[in-house]
């Protein structure tokens, strides 16, 4: 065995493990073989390698020239107002996808991959082209319809997680697939329980709770899926310190994957309306998370999920020192209180301003704080 710097690690050797970072399981005992998983490591601050020397074997020349050939482009950026339109129809296309879903196995159907698998390539092209606009929509949610919009909640946060991350082809593709069907277990949940206006009894709890038990069993039956879309869905509620369900697993026996999707999976349920609970700001819950840290979940991974959303993620209210109520529009490449920022109304008057975006750093205008729209009887589907 041999321990090497993170920066030597190539295609083609073999891994034996990877020291102080025991949950990186996609990256399990075995070659290298796919280039997004250097960058997984590095951007998880990882710093050595144990490799068997006597295994490993550097790929080819010509294999690496053809790889090279035939790697896909890059998909093409858009604007974020180009972009809206086609993330709302998503939405609207997944939603009834869920929808149809759940139908088919309810009448004891498995799950037919094909449409899900059309759907995850759909997200990931969206958020590439542009990462803003299903982030922003995200917090447009219906209190009614809590059950098709969380788990396109969560894929959505997991596709901007892992991207963020470094993780892109195969591995991206089956995170996203994972994430759509993670809470399909719920359709064996009686109806007067799942759909139940108010806080569930300790027995009503314990039967709610085996959604997840049924997710695992209803997607390890699925022909095609793959372990890491498995481990989303049956790792989506499994804490660090062995108090999760369904399987109560610790530590290391809890996946990456299952990592990345618990943290997706509390901060969607956290900001999200339903018919007893008010959705927290995003800020709040973003320091939820941390507190949770490291007991239940990854200090590491919650730490790059807050850089990934930024201190007031996209879609996020704000005050701005002006006087004026904004919604954080762009993120990315800017400082984190110094977003792209559509001004929508006045505090000072209490008044509706004309819709102007604004670059915070060039107009001398910053952010005061996160503010819940609903105080100020503002919508947000209005101004997206």
């Amino acid at each position: 065995m041999k321990i090497i710097p993170i920066e030597q690690l190539a295609l083609g050797m073999y891994v034996e493990s990877i020291p102080d970072h025991p949950s990186l399981s996609m990256v399990q005992k075995g070659y290298i073989q796919d280039p997004s998983v250097l960058g997984v490591l590095r951007n998880l601050g990882v710093e050595r390698i144990i490799i068997d020397p006597s295994k490993s074997k550097q790929a080819p020349a010509s294999a690496t020239c053809a790889a090279a050939k035939v790697k896909a482009p890059a998909p093409s950026k858009a604007s974020l107002k180009s972009e809206l339109p086609r993330a709302k129809k998503l939405l609207n296309q997944a939603k009834k996808l869920q929808s149809r879903l759940m139908s088919d196995v309810k009448l004891g159907q498995k799950i037919d991959l094909q449409p899900v698998n059309a759907m995850a390539d759909e997200f990931i092209g969206s958020v590439f082209r542009n990462p803003s606009a299903l982030a922003c929509l995200r917090l447009i949610k219906d209190k009614d319809d809590y059950l098709l919009e969380h788990s396109l909640g969560v894929t959505i946060l997991m596709t901007l997680f892992a991207r963020a991350l470094g993780i892109s082809g195969t591995t991206l593709h089956q995170l996203c697939v994972g994430s759509l069907l993670h809470d399909i277990g719920k359709v064996r949940i009686p109806e007067e329980i799942l759909n139940k206006p108010g806080k569930l009894t300790p027995e009503e709890f314990e039967v709610m709770k085996s959604h997840a038990a049924h997710s695992r069993t209803i997607i390890a039956a699925t022909p095609g899926i793959s372990k890491v879309s498995l481990d989303v869905a049956a790792m989506h509620h499994e804490k660090l310190d062995g108090t999760g369900y369904p399987m109560g697993l610790k530590g290391e026996q809890i996946s990456m994957a299952g990592r990345m999707v618990a943290i997706c999976d509390i901060y969607d349920a956290m900001t999200a309306d339903r018919v007893y609970h008010k959705g927290m700001a995003p800020t709040l819950a973003l320091k939820r998370l941390l507190e949770m840290t490291p007991h239940a979940l990854d200090k590491n991974l919650v730490v790059k999920f807050i850089q990934t959303l930024g201190v007031y993620p996209n879609g996020c209210m704000v005050e701005l020192a002006s006087g004026r109520v904004g919604i954080v529009m762009e993120t990315q490449d800017r400082k984190p209180t110094k977003p792209l920022v559509k001004v929508v109304y006045n505090l000072k008057s209490h008044t509706h301003v004309m819709q102007s975006e604004i670059e915070l750093e060039k107009h001398n205008d910053s952010i005061v704080k996160a503010i819940d729209p609903r105080d100020y009887k503002l919508d947000l589907t209005n101004y997206l």
